[in-house]
């Protein structure tokens, strides 16, 4: 008889799914977050950086991974980090979002574990809690395929991650205080490209001395460009001075391929292009990112500028920077545009 009672019950153990096999492989990070001096802009401030480093180191791994992330808060407030479009589609509690996990005290370490499956492609993780994300705590995740899972495309000569955003030169404790007593927080002093400001394309727009990001490619080669606007209010439109940008990916889907010549990012997108080093090198070319549905006359110091540098370049980039769409009150082009895109079946 107790044969006949332990029967069914190992029976239904051996039948029972596991939501991660022993043999899936594991992924640690360890970090610590906390406030370094930055001068983005040409005036040093607090910015949040994970192990030192603004924006945050890139989350590197395949699907199936099991993902461990131990983070020690040394802000001196409290700290989410959410991990965008990675937990949301499993419906994970490890979300890092506010109501289904509590904030890290200051202080204190909390590990994130979770497993990414289904999910291929580029996101972002950054910190939602009291505007904390307008200081930074920001950077990037890469969802490998494996092996046994093709790619629509041929594999690029390199990856290339840009992060766009607008930068305010207050700390963001005093743009939540701002928003608490119910003002807006007005124009962005500009607009950072890796955390850095802009290339000197305009000597009475940009300061001198201003640190700028340089993309080092060569000439020739094809790179996977992965674009995310992690700023707190500003749409922004991107372009590659002279360049076609093909479309691919995003957020986790690929993408029919695509061809744009500027595109707009809107605040939280993520997209992936490839982008083929077909130029001359009598020069180096602009990157720009400048903010969209704006008086462009007014707005013209929210621009995002850095450099592609061809390996062979023979000078450094000058004049005019590309145009922008020129639509200020019509939305159409923009919304044409997220229509166009179309997944990859």
């Amino acid at each position: 008889p107790a044969a006949a009672l332990l029967l069914p019950l190992l029976l239904g153990f051996l039948a029972a799914p596991s939501p991660a096999r022993a043999t899936d492989p594991y992924a640690a990070f360890d970090w610590d977050v906390s406030y370094v001096t930055r001068s983005p802009l040409g005036v040093p401030q607090k910015v949040i950086a994970i192990n030192k480093e603004f924006p945050g180191p890139v989350v590197n791994v395949t699907t199936n991974y099991n993902v461990a992330v131990n983070v020690l808060n040394s802000l001196d407030e409290p700290l989410l980090i959410t991990w965008d479009g990675i937990q949301q589609r499993k419906n994970c509690w490890q979300d890092g979002v506010l109501g289904t996990n509590c904030p890290i005290p200051p202080g204190w370490n909390w590990t994130y574990n979770f497993q990414v499956k289904d999910q291929i492609g580029s996101f972002f993780y950054f910190p939602p809690l009291s505007m904390q994300r307008a200081a930074g705590g920001f950077g990037g995740i890469t969802v490998n395929n494996r092996a046994v899972i093709s790619v629509p495309f041929d594999t690029p000569d390199g990856d290339v991650r840009l992060f766009i955003g607008d930068w305010y030169k207050k700390n963001h404790t005093d743009l939540r205080k701002m928003l608490d007593d119910g003002k807006e927080l007005g124009m962005p002093d500009g607009v950072l490209m890796n955390g850095k400001g802009p290339y000197r394309y305009n000597d009475s727009l940009v300061p001198a001395g201003i640190e700028y990001e340089t993309i080092n490619v060569e000439p020739g080669k094809t790179y996977r460009f992965r674009v995310h606007n992690v700023g707190v209010s500003t749409s922004l439109n991107l372009r590659i001075q002279g360049h076609n940008m093909a479309m691919v990916e995003t957020e986790g889907s690929y993408t029919m391929k695509q061809n744009f010549t500027n595109l707009d990012i809107h605040v939280g997108q993520s997209y992936s292009f490839l982008v083929t080093m077909d130029q001359n090198a009598s020069s180096d070319y602009y990157i720009v990112a400048s903010a969209r549905f704006v008086n462009e006359s007014l707005w013209t110091r929210v621009t995002g500028v850095a450099i592609l540098h061809y390996s062979n370049s023979k000078g450094k980039a000058s004049g005019l920077l590309p145009d922008p769409p020129n639509d200020e009150y019509d939305k159409s082009f923009s919304m044409n545009q997220a229509r166009s895109i179309r997944f990859f079946m």
